[in-house]
Formats: structure tokens, sequence, C-alpha cells
């Protein structure tokens, strides 16, 4: 059962846990929100509970039937007149989702806490063994109350998983960016460093969500995840986004602590006038004395962190695309395509989803559609494949890991940038990993035909964060992939093919 789920790290979260193969159940308090996740990620019809985490019988109707629960939701508002009530909703949120999953029995429960639970300045680099914090900021308050709750339940051994995650950016859930997104789109939007002295601690949202269902093993009692993520200074933002965008991002020879002060006045401002700004008290402490943290070794989980360059790219094409950057802010973006971001789908002939999982299908298909493939192959001579421009394929010149000899399979392919594909050992979701893949196990080097055009290719095995972002890449051009993966018990093995240039 995940809360939160139409939020920015729960709904990434949500899908991330159905791609997995995941049964999930969502208490949402608005089921048309969650049915716009489901379009944004393709997925199948989404189990869930209208109700609110405060609501002891919403709760108990998501959490029947669940093996574990992750805890993402809670209800802060900017707005000084209402950050009471959401200190008190989050708090009373967590108590009756954590209480209510541990009587039950239920193992993990993971809770997602944040950095800013345990931030006060002058706490040097944060550790999983920081006290919460006691700082009075409205919104680490109420991370840190609920944290409260959480840590009580670890003193009595409930398997609690309490999660640290810092400022949460990246590509939106459906149209959900999250608080720290949107006020990290503002500020890029500004075009003004206000201080040199200052460094943000920045993770990517589909690395977080990764990081979440990796987590979802039960049996490891409490335990607690720190994952701060990208320390990034002042320069290093100003490079990457001049590097981008193409503007200057000039800075200010502002000192901290006139920006502290700055944020308190917006508080004030704040208690009269609903604005909605990124400059408050809270972010200013956080922006100007932020010390960093020991991060959890995340490799134990599969996990790892990817670039904070791509993290970027990816959150400034995705806030321009919803209108948080206009033309000008987004600047040479426009005329320069996201090199990290693989071509979008175009539309297209695509098999219809009830032939492909039909039964009758998955148990002929296997023995004939891979030589009427290479039957077109042949008369072609290798100029096409049946396929269309929104399934595309190419045939695969593998070396037999047992013979030695040449095998040709014709695989459903997704093309990325630099004249790499992605190709997925789906075997009409069999139980068994089919030939090819360990044929390109045994032996890397091979040769693809695509469009008519013969390559030699080095094949790669993706795993952990960087097989995670590649799966979802791979299943926005094949949708069914999802529930082939959901059949299957085994994980469909994902390979990156790469030009071989020397």
């Amino acid at each position: 059962m995940i809360t939160g789920a139409t939020g920015f790290i729960g709904g990434h979260t949500a899908a991330r846990a159905i791609q997995a193969g995941h049964e999930v159940c969502a208490l949402v308090r608005s089921p048309e929100k969650l049915e716009d996740l489901r379009v944004a990620f393709n997925l199948p019809a989404i189990d869930h509970v209208a109700g609110d985490m405060t609501d002891p019988a919403a709760v108990k109707a998501a959490l029947e039937g669940a093996d574990a629960v992750i805890h993402c939701a809670a209800v802060v508002s900017l707005d000084a007149r209402g950050n009471a009530q959401g200190i008190e909703n989050s708090i009373d949120g967590a108590r009756l989702v954590l209480h209510q999953a541990h009587a039950k029995g239920l193992d993990p429960i993971i809770h997602v806490s944040s950095v800013a639970a345990l931030f006060e300045p002058g706490a040097g680099a944060l550790t999983t063994d920081h006290p919460p914090s006691s700082a009075g900021y409205s919104y680490g308050q109420a991370k840190a109350d609920a944290e409260m709750v959480a840590r009580k339940l670890q003193a009595d051994s409930a398997p609690i998983t309490i999660v640290y995650p810092s400022a949460v950016i990246g590509p939106p859930a459906g149209s959900a960016f999250g608080e720290a997104s949107e006020d990290m789109a503002r500020f890029t939007a500004s075009g003004i460093i206000p201080t040199r002295r200052a460094a943000v601690a920045i993770s990517d949202v589909r690395d977080m969500a990764s990081l979440l269902v990796a987590l979802l093993e039960p049996g490891h009692g409490p335990r607690r995840v720190m994952c701060g993520g990208h320390l990034v200074d002042m320069n290093l933002f100003a490079r990457i986004h001049r590097d981008f965008t193409g503007r200057r991002f000039p800075m200010m020879p502002l000192p901290p602590s006139a920006l502290r002060g700055v944020g308190r006045m917006a508080d004030a401002i704040r208690r009269v006038v609903p604005i909605n700004a990124a400059m408050n008290r809270f972010s200013m402490s956080v922006l100007t004395q932020w010390e960093g943290s020991e991060d959890s070794d995340l490799a134990t989980y599969g996990v790892e962190f990817r670039a904070i360059e791509e993290t970027f790219a990816d959150s400034l094409v995705a806030w321009h695309e919803a209108g948080l950057l206009t033309d000008r802010q987004f600047g040479r973006g426009l005329s320069s395509p996201n090199p990290r971001t693989a071509p979008t789908p175009p539309k297209g002939f695509r098999m219809p989803p009830g032939v492909v999982l039909s039964r009758p299908f998955r148990a002929i298909g296997p023995h004939v559609v891979p030589q009427f493939h290479r039957m077109i192959n042949r008369l072609t001579r290798g100029r096409t494949l049946l396929d269309s421009s929104a399934q595309p394929m190419l045939m695969l010149f593998s070396i037999g890991a047992k013979t030695g000899h040449t095998r040709e399979t014709p695989l459903g392919a997704v093309p990325l940038e630099e004249g790499r594909f992605l190709v997925v050992g789906s075997n009409f979701a069999r139980q068994d990993h089919p030939a090819w893949t360990a044929n390109l196990l045994a032996n890397p080097d091979a040769e693809i035909a695509f469009r008519g055009q013969r390559t030699p290719v080095r094949a790669r095995l993706l795993s952990g964060a960087e097989r995670e972002a590649r799966w979802l890449t791979a299943v926005d051009w094949y949708p069914l992939w999802t529930r082939y993966d959901a059949i299957t018990e085994r994980e469909l093995r994902l390979f990156e093919l790469e030009p071989i240039t020397e």
C-alpha cells in the first residue's frame, strides 16, 4: 500500500513498484489524479481506496491484504496560516498509517522522512543517528514530529525503514512536480544566484523511487537510510545551467545572513498575504547553512544516483514543458535537444494489446513470429522487418554461447541517442530467459541490421539505477513489456547495444 501516490515521490514510486511487478493499492484523496498518473506512465488500472491518511476507516481499507507499506504522504502548507493544520495532519497521518501497519504485522513499513527532519544550523554533516530537529521551522518541524512517531515504533522493534531524501527534482509524476522541484524551477527562472556561499543537496526522483522499491524486501527489521544525493554548490549550479540554457546566471555578493533575513521577512509577509515563493526562512537557512550528509551505501540496495547533469537536464526540459520556464528562460534548450534523453516514441501502428497478451499468441508466438520475421528479412535482403515507426525492430546476429555459431534473432528495439538501442529479453513472458540473452552475456560483441544498415555493436547488460532509468524509456516505446514483466517471476534482462566505432 502506498500513500501519497498522486504526489511527486509517491507517484514515481507507485509507477516503479508496478513496473517491478508489485501489486499496488494506493490511498488517495483524488482518484482523478491517480488516473492522470496511470496514463502518464502507461500503467494498468491501479487499485485504490479514496480517502485521507487521517481517516482510520480509509487507512484500514487500504491496508487490507497488503504485505508492505510505503508512506510518502505529507500535508504541509507554505502559507503560515495553514502550517499548524499541515503539521497536525502530517503527524496524525504518520501515526495512523504506521501504527495500523505494525498492528497488522506488515514488513517492511517504509516511512519517507526528509533531511529536513534532522537539519539544524550547526548540526554538521547529517547522519541517520542525528536526533530529530528542534529548530522550529514549520516544514522541518512537521517532518521531525512525524519522524518521532516512526522512531518510537522502531524502538519497539517494528520493521520500519526511515528514508531521508534531500531536495528531490526530476520529471513529473503525471502533473505533480513536488514542492522542492517547483521551488528549484522558480529559482532557475529568476536567472540570478543571490550568493556564492551556498549549496543544496539534490537527488533524482527516479532514483528515489528505485530505492524505495528496492527497500521492499522483508526481514531486515528497523533501519534508517540517508540519501542526500549530490551536494551542489552555486558554482556548479551556475555552470550546469549556463551550459544547458546559454544564460549567464550572475552571482550577487549578498552575505548568507542577509538571505536568511529576507527569508524571515518573506515569512512575515506570507502571514498576511498567501504568496507562494521559494524564499522563506527554512529554505534560506538550508541553502546557506547546509553541511551535507553522510549517505548510506545505496549500492547495497542496487541503487546509484545518476549524474547531477542528467537530473538537471531532464528537469529543465520538464519544467519548460509544464510552463514553469518560459522560452526565454529555457534559452538554448529550445534549439539543442537534451542529448541525454532518448527519442520520443512516435505515433503509429502497434500490435493490439489483446492479441499480444493472449495465451494463444504467447504459446504460438515463440515458434512462429521469429521465423516469419526472418523470412521477411531475407526476402527484402535485410532492408526491413515487419515493424512500424512506433514498434521498430532489428535483427541481432549473436554468437551462440554453446555452439559458437551465428544466431539470427529479430527483436523489438528502442532507438536511443548516438545510434544505440535497447533490447529486452521478454521471451513472450515465458519463465526462462531467451537464448539470445545468454549469447550476449557470453559474447557481448555482435552485429545488428536495422532498416537496411548492418552495424557491429557491443552489448551491455544494465543493472541498478541505470537499468531503472532505461527501463522507463523502454516501456515508453513498448508499454506491454510492463505487463510481460508482471506476468513472469524473473527480471527481464535489459541490454544496451552500442555501436563499435574503433
